[in-house]
């Protein structure tokens, strides 16, 4: 039994699932997949689905050409694979049902949803294509991982916009294509390995080129969100998903930025300003290990994407950031560099105040920044006591020291770490609205074993 405001929702999915294996003397794999979903969410024809996928592996480090070709191999496999997955949707999609409020006056109180929800919707469909190379080399002394994808997502499900003279605001429908083509890799190399000491070091890679390729007939572009921000942040069609749409600043033929008669630079339409989405991602962990003293340390490196600063936007109008201050001389002010509508150099002096100001009510660019860093992500220093001192009791006693975000370069806003840029949760990405700074945290561990 449950009270009408307790929140509570069902939903359920039933699958039909099989799946079929073959090996063939441990070289040759094989993997079919059959999967029949039904979602209560859905109706009719549309709640149930064919899912099938297939992959395919050939483990060649184990043929006898390869190991006379390549003695150095010590493991080698090509891998393949393609599928087919659905995603269903949020439970009661198919019905537009009215919210009941808080009572007034001992009165209930209903209101209409501001988005129709669409009785013929369907699931989301990904298809995936993948292959992958895995090889190891000098009895494991150097090895490898590439995987290359490309998945295309179909029938995405999204409020689309309508007239409110319907009296709702969105209609939730099937629309768009989207793609993912990309690349993910690994390398593991042990430079250095004698009896007492070890250098092991990671690599990994990862670049995603993402594309929303359709909408619906001629929508081109989706606002994800708007408020409280300047800029919006869309899907576009032609562009990587997450665009920041907002002003730019005005250029002439020679690429000089424009300053309007008011002593500010003059903007251009809404335009999009870049994606939130990185160009790519890649960190670096090194282990050395000396009898029982060892270190690991990882740098993590992002390259690309942009964020909108709000904290940007209102430091500089209200004057709090350093760079507001003009080097310790507001009251000199500032004359923008560029040339005025006219093509003459621009001369007109802004005082401290006026050109703070700029950043909330002219060029929505001033206040996006590129979102790439390298980071000391962690680094630990562990000790193993030897048995000479923790005697026969334990197997093993460790102690070890630990730093997680402790230095960052490459930033393009010294004040805003581009990780933590996210609104919110979901689509609300890229958007900065006055996060709190990272922090550094230290700690110190002791592990038992018995």
């Amino acid at each position: 039994k449950r009270s009408i405001d307790s929140g509570h929702s069902d939903y359920r999915i039933l699958s039909y699932f099989g799946r079929l294996n073959y090996d063939y003397k441990g070289r040759y794999l094989l993997s079919a997949v059959f999967r029949q979903d039904g979602y209560s969410s859905l109706l009719g024809d549309n709640r149930w689905g064919f899912f099938p996928g297939v992959s395919a592996g050939w483990i060649f480090g184990q043929e006898n050409f390869v190991k006379n070709a390549l003695p150095f191999l010590s493991f080698g496999k090509l891998r393949a694979g393609w599928s087919n997955i659905a995603g269903g949707s949020d439970p009661y999609i198919r019905n537009t049902y009215a919210t009941i409020g808080t009572p007034f006056s001992g009165d209930p109180i209903y209101s209409m949803p501001a988005t129709f929800n669409n009785p013929l919707i369907k699931p989301e469909l990904k298809t995936t294509k993948e292959i992958g190379l895995e090889a190891s080399f000098f009895k494991n002394r150097l090895g490898f991982d590439v995987t290359l994808y490309d998945v295309k997502t179909t029938d995405l499900i999204i409020p689309l916009p309508v007239d409110p003279a319907t009296g709702y605001g969105f209609k939730r429908i099937n629309a768009g294509e989207m793609t993912n083509k990309g690349v993910e890799a690994m390398l593991n190399v042990t430079p250095v390995k004698t009896s007492d000491f070890t250098w092991d070091m990671s690599w990994n890679f990862t670049k995603n080129n993402n594309k929303l390729v359709e909408l619906q007939d001629d929508l081109q572009n989706y606002i994800l969100t708007n408020a409280p921000f300047r800029v919006q942040l869309a899907a576009q069609v032609g562009y990587s998903y997450g665009v920041i749409l907002g002003t730019d600043f005005v250029y002439d033929a020679n690429g000089n930025k424009v300053v309007g008669s008011n002593g500010y630079y003059k903007a251009s339409a809404i335009k999009p300003l870049g994606s939130v989405l990185p160009d790519y991602n890649m960190g670096l962990r090194n282990t050395l290990k000396y009898k029982n003293l060892s270190m690991s340390f990882l740098f993590d490196m992002q390259q690309g994407g942009k964020y909108f600063s709000t904290s940007h936007m209102f430091g500089m109008y209200s004057g709090m950031l350093e760079e507001s201050a003009l080097g310790g001389n507001r009251e000199a002010g500032v004359v923008l560099a560029g040339v005025k509508e006219n093509g003459q150099p621009n001369d007109i002096l802004l005082d401290a105040a006026t050109w703070g100001a700029s950043y909330y009510n002219t060029v929505d660019a001033q206040n996006v920044f590129d979102a790439s860093y390298i980071k000391l992500r962690d680094l630990t220093i562990g000790y193993d006591l030897p048995k000479s001192i923790i005697g026969n009791t334990l197997q093993g006693v460790r102690v070890s020291f630990f730093g997680r975000n402790l230095l960052a370069w490459n930033l393009a806003f010294k004040g805003i770490d581009p990780e933590n840029t996210s609104y919110g949760s979901g689509n609300i990405q890229g958007l900065e609205g006055g996060s709190l700074p990272s922090t550094r945290t230290y700690g110190f561990n002791v592990n038992f074993k018995f």
